[in-house]
C-alpha cells in the first residue's frame, strides 16, 4: 500500500558531503512527484530546507511540525500545512502519529532521537510505522552495526527488525516502505 504521508527527518546543517544536500533535494522532489505528502521539522535551514523546499518547487504538499519559539528559520510561503507544538517531544509524536511511513536522512542527535522514538513506540504497541533509512556514503554503517547487535543480543524483536528497511536511493527505499 503506497504509503502516502511521509516524514523525514534529517539535520538542520547539512553535513561536509555535498551528498547529503542532494540526498535531500532528491528525496522531497521525488515524493511531490510521486503524490506524497512531506512531513517535516519546520526548519528552514540545513537538509530540512533542503528537503522541504525541493517537495515545493515539485508541486508538493508540506506538512510542517515546529516548535514554538525555536524554529525562527520558517518559509511559511512553501508549507500547505503548519502545526506549532511546544517541544521537541510533541514534534517527534505528531510527526510520527502523522506519518504512514519515516526516513531517516543524514542528520545529528536530533535525527538519531527520532529514529529512536519510532522503534520505541512499535516496541511499546503505541505505533508501528517502517522507518526508512538512505545510507548514502556509508552514513549509517555504524548504527546500523549496532542495530544488528541489539537484535543479536535479544533487545530487539524479530518483528520489530524488520520495521527498518534500509537502501542508498530514494525510489528503491519507497518501493520497499510501500510494501512494509
Amino acid at each position: 500500500m503506497k504509503k502516502q504521508r511521509v516524514a523525514v527527518f534529517c539535520g538542520s546543517r547539512e553535513g561536509k558531503s555535498p551528498l547529503y544536500r542532494a540526498l535531500a533535494e532528491e528525496t522531497g522532489k521525488t515524493l511531490a512527484l510521486q503524490g506524497r505528502k512531506l512531513l517535516f521539522g519546520g526548519c528552514d535551514y540545513g537538509l530540512m530546507q533542503a528537503v522541504s523546499h525541493a517537495a515545493f518547487e515539485n508541486g508538493g504538499e508540506v506538512l510542517s511540525f515546529r516548535i514554538r519559539g525555536l524554529t525562527d528559520a520558517y518559509a511559511p510561503e512553501i508549507i500547505t500545512a503548519d502545526e506549532t507544538l511546544e517541544n521537541v517531544q510533541q514534534r517527534k509524536r505528531r510527526l510520527i502519529e502523522a506519518s504512514d511511513a519515516c526516513i531517516a536522512l543524514p542528520g545529528g542527535l536530533g535525527t538519531l532521537d527520532e529514529m529512536g522514538d519510532v522503534y520505541s513506540m512499535a516496541q511499546l504497541g503505541e505505533m508501528r510505522r517502517p522507518l526508512g533509512i538512505l545510507n548514502v556514503n556509508g552514513y549509517f554503517d555504524g548504527l546500523l552495526q549496532f542495530i544488528d547487535t541489539i537484535h543479536r543480543e535479544g533487545f530487539l524483536s524479530d518483528e520489530d527488525k524488520k520495521l527498518i528497511i534500509v537502501r542508498q536511493d530514494i525510489l528503491s527505499l519507497l518501493a520497499a516502505l510501500d510494501e512494509a
